[in-house]
Order: C-alpha cells, then structure tokens, then sequence
C-alpha cells in the first residue's frame, strides 16, 4: 500500500510541479510537453535537480548558467546529480586561476542527489560509496578509466577537484565535503543513516586531515519549503553610530557605522559574508596582501586610541534606493560596494576570528559614502574612479565599459535583459529565458564570428581576459544588432537542443557552440561571418528543426571523434566541420 502524503510533501509537491510549469512559460512548445505526460514527467525530474541545487547553494547567488553547469546527472552520474567545488565561497571552473589564493583556503564540495520521490533509500549511499573509491581517492581516480562508467560531466569535475586540491594542499586547506540528498520524503530510516555512516567512514580514511570535515544533510518537504521561502536580500538595513552628513537628500550620505554594525550589514544570519553585494567585477580580486596585513593589525590595535575610520579609507557603496528611516537608520535597497572589499573582509575576519566576542566592546567606526548613481554611465565612473589607485586587471572591469551599458540598453527594447551586474535581472524577477549573461553573449560571439566553438566550451570564465579578441568583439563592433542576434540565436539553439530530450546535460554542453556556429554559417551562406554579417542575419530561419538538423550533424562528427569533453574543447571537432561542405549547403 503506498503511503499517503501529508500536508508539507502535498505542498512541496505542488510547489515544485507549479515551478516547473512556470519555468516552461516562454517554452515554444510548452502545451505539448504539459499533455505528454512521459516528457512531462521525465523533465520534471530533470527540473527538480536544478531546483534542489538552487535552494541549497541560494546565499552563494549563483547564476543559472553556473547552476546549470554543475548540473551533472543525466545517466552515469554515480549518484550526482549536482556537483559544485567552492574555494573560499567563490564557485571553480576549469578555467579560474588559483595563483593569487592565500593560505589556509577553505574548500567546500558539494554533492547533491535529488529524487522526486516520497522516500529517502538506501540505493544513493551505495552508489556514492562508490564514487568515494573510484573517483574520490586520488589513486583510483589517476590509475583507471572510469569513462565507461561515470559520464563526463562527473570525471571533469573530479579532475577538476584533484587538480585544486593538490593545487592548494601546501596552503593547509580547510576540506568540507557536504553531502545532500534531495527528496519530498519525510523520514530517515535508520538503515539509510548506517549507510551514510559507513560512507563518511570510508571518505575519513581517504582524507584523515584534522581540517577535513565530512557531512550528510536530508533535505525533505519541510526543510524544501523552508529553504524556498527564505527571502534573497535585496534590502538591506544599516544602523550607524553618529547623525550623518547629508550631501543630497535621497541621493548621496556620508556616515558613520560602528564596526560590529557594519560586520552585521555585510552578513547573513549564518554570519557569512554576503558575497553578491561586492561589485561583480571587483570582488574576486584579491589585492594586495601587504595592504591586508595592514588594515588587519590596525584592526586589532585596539589600544592605540586612534579610531578606525581615521586610519582607513572606508568603503563606498552604490545603491538603486535610500530610504532614511530615522536618523541613524537606513534602508539600502541593491547594496552595492564598489570600493572598500579588502576592509570589508578584514574587518569580516576580524569578528569572525575572535568568535564576535568583539562586537560587545567594539567602539571604533568604518567611514561609508553611500550614494545613488544618476544613471548607469554615472555608476561606472564611479567604479572605475574609486578603483584607479589598485592594480586591478582591465579584463576585471569590462563590464563598466560603455559598449556594455549601449548593449544592456538596446537588448531592453528588445525584451532581453543583459545581465551587466550578476544576478541583477534575477533578482528582479525577470524570466530566466529573458536574461543574457556577459560569459553567454562572449561565447557566442567567440563562437559565431571567431568560429570557435571549441574556445567557447573550454574557457566560459576567462573569455575576455583575452585584449585582441576583446577589442575585436566589442571595441571595433557597434553594431548592436550584431549582439542582439547573436544572443538571440544562442537562446533559440540552446532551448531547441535541451527540448529534443535526447541529449545528455553534458552532451548539450558539447555541442550547443558548435550548433550555433554551423546554424548560422548555413543561413548566412558563409563560413566567415563577420559582425555586419550576423547583424543581419535571418532570425527567422533559425527554426527547430534546422537546429535539429545541425544538432544531429554535430553531434554524429562528435561522436567520432571521441564524444566526451576533450573533444568538445579540442580542435579536431571545428577542423573537422570546416573541413567538410554541410556548412556551405542552405537549408
């Protein structure tokens, strides 16, 4: 007999099948999904992975795109269908670089199976009992092929754990490695609990460091209705210590906030640093350690009788909203600081150090400029003014550029949001379906006018950190058409592929590039397309099934040669395309 549901599985149930439906809104073909109860049911599934990865890694404020990325179940996954690494809360590709981590770094890895189903089984710890002596012993995983049993979304990502861990091993890495298990269910029998007991036992043994942690977390329908419900922080309330100075009403403040005050706006309930807040583009930088090691010893000299703020510059902060609630309350409606991260963080690892018996006695204050920017050109100047003194890479700052700000605006026209600020559409609300990433629109321009795919797949992070293809692609281009199109044409190959169903996630990840590529230089009549070219290219013959057909002349080549993600990274697969007469062919 099957057991009845109660009241938190029917409602969680019913959250999730609604989202789901939701999500298919801007869906071509949304209605025949819906009445197709096998695909419906079948991508529900699928939907229900990305959903459980979003609500556990929420106050990491991933995008879609780097959700999606870690999204790795789709047959052979070992029992993960999520897998996502952190190095000091900050998300690892392949492609990000590791030279400027300071010691003591701390790891988080992430695994995650979710069943939509009613009960939580044994089946998922012997599965990933498994995976912890195939592919989380370092041995195993160097000395065997796992390709036939593992797909390859989960070997890269083990490659890619490896390779950080040994990477930062001679920095006394602090590892935890976090196991969830996602289902509607609403008990553990204790046979599950064993199972997971013997696995952290065997992953102990692989990792016997006292600064290895090991833990297994049950996420059922209270705790999926706990976690959706949990508000993400656009508004922000900062207390400060003295009256402040009113530079223009609404618009620009000068104050003063204690220490623990400003310690307590920058941190979640959990006290973690509330990452999303430091300008995208700027947060990532680790700056100068001499300049840390300053700020920290001037934080812990306490006695010296000169107060903080006298000694520091502060912190600069831009806000779309002010709202003074009283004299020395604020409402800070999309916090963003532009300047100040390494005070931030110092003075974050100031309380977090001495386990914020600091905050009791903490007398001193951090200088805050708060201001609301006239416009988006105004918002950039700002950062890049108070960025000027620190030695920060251009390829840090592009989105400030004003080619950037002109394609935000124009893909506004044509209900396209081009996501400038990470999250910042997201946030507000906008479809995911509506929204263009800066690492998207690079890849398919990479893609479509370089003709390389391959580059494409195998760099997402660090695209345009490259000055020559940059200038190429963005500096000599004004043609906002050019980039309109090209996300356009990116958005149409992507949902067709996924929509065909019979793809892997890894395999979509393949070959999507290189779908756009073949797509376009066929309705284009050229191998070489140039920006003007795609500016006017026919949207309208981007239709699923000349996608289809390019898909399955790709994805044929692909297979080939190997089909895995070397392939999809490598040279051969584009040599091979351009090599051959299918591109030259009209529909």
């Amino acid at each position: 007999m099957v057991k009845k549901m109660d009241n938190s599985q029917l409602i969680a149930s019913q959250l999730i099948r609604k989202s789901f439906e939701e999500s298919l809104t801007n869906s071509n073909n949304n209605q025949d999904i819906i009445n197709n109860e096998t695909k419906f049911n079948r991508m529900l599934h699928d939907f229900f992975e990305m959903f459980s990865a979003s609500l556990i890694l929420k106050t990491f404020d991933l995008s879609d795109e780097e959700l999606e990325k870690g999204i790795v179940g789709s047959g052979n996954d070992g029992g993960c269908d999520g897998l996502f690494l952190f190095v000091n809360e900050e998300l690892i590709m392949d492609d990000t670089p590791l030279e400027n981590i300071k010691k003591n770094p701390t790891l988080d890895i992430y695994i995650i199976q979710s069943k939509y189903e009613t009960s939580f089984g044994e089946n998922v710890f012997n599965k990933w009992k498994s995976v912890v002596e195939n592919l989380f012993s370092l041995e195993s995983f160097q000395e065997n092929d796992f390709s036939k049993r593992y797909n390859n979304d989960v070997i890269e990502f083990f490659d890619r754990f490896h390779n950080t861990f040994l990477n930062l091993i001679t920095k006394s890495p602090k590892v935890n490695f976090k196991f969830f298990y996602v289902s509607i269910g609403n008990e553990v029998h204790i046979n599950v609990h064993q199972q997971a007991d013997e696995m952290i036992g065997k992953l102990k043994t692989l990792y016997p460091s006292p600064n290895t942690t090991v833990s297994v977390d049950y996420i059922d329908a209270k705790r999926i209705l706990t976690l959706y419900d949990a508000p993400s922080k656009t508004d922000f309330v900062l207390q400060i210590s003295e009256t402040p100075i009113i530079v223009e009403e609404e618009k620009e403040y000068i104050v003063l906030a204690n220490l623990s005050q400003y310690f307590d706006f920058i941190t979640n309930e959990n006290k973690k640093l509330i990452k999303h807040i430091f300008e995208a583009n700027v947060r990532d930088y680790q700056g100068n350690t001499t300049v840390n090691k300053e700020i920290a010893e001037t934080l812990s000299q306490k006695s010296s009788g000169e107060d903080f703020w006298w000694l520091n510059n502060g912190v600069t902060m831009l806000a779309s909203r002010i709202d003074q609630k009283s004299t020395k309350v604020f409402e800070i409606k999309n916090p963003e600081i532009v300047n100040g991260l390494q005070t931030s963080t110092e003075i974050y690892n100031y309380f977090v150090s001495k386990e914020n018996d600091n905050k009791k006695i903490e007398e001193r204050k951090v200088l805050i400029r708060i201001i609301v920017p006239n416009n988006e050109a105004s918002r950039d100047k700002i950062i890049l003014a108070t960025n000027s003194q620190t030695t920060i890479p251009k390829a840090i700052l592009r989105g400030t550029d004003s080619i950037h700000r002109e394609i935000e605006s124009y893909l506004k026209t044509k209900d396209l949001f081009y996501d400038r600020r990470k999250n910042f559409y997201k946030n507000e609300g906008k479809p995911k379906d509506k929204i263009v990433s800066i690492p998207f629109l690079a890849q398919c321009l990479i893609s479509i006018v370089l003709k390389k795919p391959n580059y494409a797949r195998a760099r997402p992070s660090t695209l345009l950190s490259d000055e020559d293809t940059y200038d190429h692609l963005y500096l000599k281009n004004k043609i906002l058409d050019s980039y309109y199109n090209a996300a356009l044409i990116g958005k149409k190959v992507k949902n067709a592929i996924s929509s065909l169903g019979i793809y892997s996630v890894s395999e979509q990840s393949d070959i999507s590039f290189y779908v756009m590529y073949v797509c376009s230089a066929k309705i284009a009549g050229s191998v070489e397309i140039s920006s003007e070219q795609l500016s006017k290219i026919q949207i309208e013959k981007f239709t699923e099934d000349n996608i289809k057909r390019c898909a399955e002349y790709v994805y044929e080549k692909y297979q080939t040669l190997g089909g895995n993600n070397t392939v999809a990274k490598g040279t051969n697969l584009i040599d091979a395309i351009l090599q051959d007469n299918f591109i030259e062919i009209p529909f």
